[in-house]
Formats: structure tokens, C-alpha cells, sequence
């Protein structure tokens, strides 16, 4: 009696699991290196605190959001820097001008409710403009294109 192997005729496509497994195997080990390693920046510790330390700050921010909100009506607005609470505009210059010195490069964009008449806006860029911050973005949003 012949046995017939079963094979697949040529022609048809098969699945190879090899590869799926070793990259697997693979990502396994990676993620089990990272994990150790990020554990060993976690460990608890009091670090000391220089009273007068030299050193810098390394993170400045690049750009600065002022946003300018509806207040009570169309006819007052409330400021503020990124999301913190409301300030007058005159704190906000201030900031401005402290920032402005700590990283010369800084960027502004201002953003504003639509609602808003334009000089509450305008009232914004002066202050950015007075600061010496030389580049200022103003957020539109625009529509979709029918």
C-alpha cells in the first residue's frame, strides 16, 4: 500500500510562525531591560537642595499662551497665561518681561474667543509687543474648505 504525503501541492502559500515568534521574543526581552532600568530611576531618596546653586534650569519654555476669555460680557475680557487664572494685563507684562529675559527667544501666541471685540485683542499683542517678545502668533481657527 503507497502513502500518499501530505504535503502541500506547489503553489499554495503557507504561514511561518518563525518570525512572529522571534520578534516576540524579542520585544519580551527589550521591555523586560527597559522596565529594570526605569525601576532603578524610581527608587526613593531625599536629594539635597544647594541654597545657592549654580546651576540652570534646563527646560525654559520656548513659547508662552496668553489666552483672552470672555468676561462678563462682549465688552470685558479676562487674561491669562496658559491655563492659570484670570490676570490683569499689566501682571501679565510683568511675566512677560520675566520671561522674556530668562529666554530670549521666546515665542507668544495669543489666543481669543471670537466673541471678543478687537481691542481686547489688541490690548494682548501691545503687552507681548511691549515685553520685547519679537515673534507673536495669533490662533484663528479656519473652516473647512466646501
Amino acid at each position: 500500500m503507497r502513502h500518499r504525503s501530505r504535503r502541500e501541492p506547489p503553489g499554495q502559500l503557507g504561514f511561518n510562525a518563525t518570525p512572529l515568534f522571534d520578534m516576540m521574543f524579542t520585544l519580551t526581552i527589550f521591555f523586560m531591560l527597559v522596565c529594570r532600568l526605569s525601576s532603578a530611576e524610581q527608587v526613593r531618596m531625599e536629594l539635597p537642595k544647594p541654597a545657592d546653586s549654580q546651576a540652570e534650569i534646563a527646560t525654559l519654555p520656548e513659547r508662552v499662551i496668553i489666552n483672552c476669555r470672555l468676561g462678563r460680557d462682549a465688552h470685558s475680557a479676562k487674561y491669562s497665561i496658559g491655563p492659570n487664572s484670570p490676570q490683569r494685563l499689566d501682571e501679565i507684562g510683568e511675566r512677560l518681561l520675566r520671561m522674556k529675559r530668562r529666554s530670549p527667544d521666546i515665542e507668544a501666541v495669543v489666543r481669543a474667543d471670537k466673541r471678543l471685540h478687537y481691542w481686547h485683542v489688541r490690548a494682548a499683542m501691545g503687552v507681548v509687543s511691549d515685553s520685547g517678545i519679537r515673534v507673536l502668533n495669533v490662533v484663528a481657527h479656519v473652516g473647512e474648505v466646501e
